[in-house]
């Protein structure tokens, strides 16, 4: 039986490593890399190192923003440390005769938490970071990690935004939405989160612009399982809708048969120097 208290626990080491190992991840060393990083969550699960969980579910959460290409890679990187800290936990429960005495937030509540951080930070800022994140959140829902009532508060705000005429609300609804109904299980998760009847109210705004109504409207069209469009040519849909190239997709589903989705680059991140130089000064010490 472990106890939290029965070894020391150098957090600050223990995020330097963690950052070292989401640095080298990629498809090639998925399997890897992934054990490696849950030995250690795992480990500051056992010493009572909560902050450096909280602090890797803040790291995939900006990641998967600034590394957008990845985040079904980070998603289900997600998924694999999810399952192996609830296994941790049962073990826990189960070595005390089935009382449940460890006090550890799942990492489930903890992911919620930093996406909830960073959402509202996007939102206050009205910054770009707002669309790889709802992507990033729809991967999560889709890999069964995030609940579906967990995100309801964030996407109904999103709904609220966008019925005043925001923007920038009403593309992130679009890339959330179409992020998750590429998935044949998506449709029953946007159901769920009440997305049709909610874009057909915000499509009844007169404030809107042509190219939040649009982009809804193709949303719309997801849900009859048909792509509608009647335009002769991509250049002239986007500019009359004043599309950009993050909404372009958009016209190229419009163009073409749809598809299983992007493949994950396999190429890793950039590696900081400056953490691994750290990372061997601290284990010189």
């Amino acid at each position: 039986m472990w106890n939290s208290w029965s070894s020391q626990h150098n957090s600050r080491l223990e995020q330097r490593r963690i950052c070292g190992l989401l640095n080298k991840l990629n498809l090639t060393n998925f399997d890897s890399v992934a054990t490696n990083l849950i030995e250690h969550l795992t480990n500051c699960r056992r010493r009572g190192g909560l902050d450096t969980i909280e602090a890797f579910a803040d790291s995939i959460a900006l990641r998967a923003i600034e590394d957008a290409q990845r985040s079904s890679l980070y998603a289900y990187l997600c998924r694999r440390v999810d399952g192996e800290l609830e296994m941790e936990d049962r073990r826990w429960t189960w070595l005390n005769d089935g009382t449940r005495q460890s006090s550890h937030p799942s990492f489930t509540s903890i992911l919620v938490d930093a996406c909830e951080s960073r959402f509202t930070q996007a939102l206050d800022e009205r910054a770009a970071c707002l669309f790889p994140l709802v992507e990033f959140i729809g991967d999560l829902l889709l890999d069964g990690v995030l609940p579906i009532a967990d995100v309801q508060d964030l996407v109904d705000q999103l709904f609220t935004l966008a019925e005043q005429g925001q923007e920038g609300s009403a593309i992130a609804l679009s890339r959330l939405c179409r992020r998750v109904a590429r998935e044949q299980e998506g449709l029953y998760i946007l159901e769920q989160l009440g997305a049709s009847g909610s874009i057909e109210r915000v499509l009844e705004e007169d404030i809107i612009t042509p190219k939040a109504r649009y982009l809804l409207m193709a949303v719309i069209d997801l849900f009859h399982q048909e792509l509608v469009d009647v335009f002769d040519s991509t250049g002239l849909r986007n500019e009359i809708y004043n599309l950009d190239d993050d909404e372009q997709e958009v016209s190229l589903e419009l163009d073409s048969a749809p598809t299983d989705g992007d493949s994950l680059p396999s190429k890793t991140t950039t590696c900081e120097s400056e953490d691994q130089a750290e990372v061997s000064k601290l284990e010189a010490e």
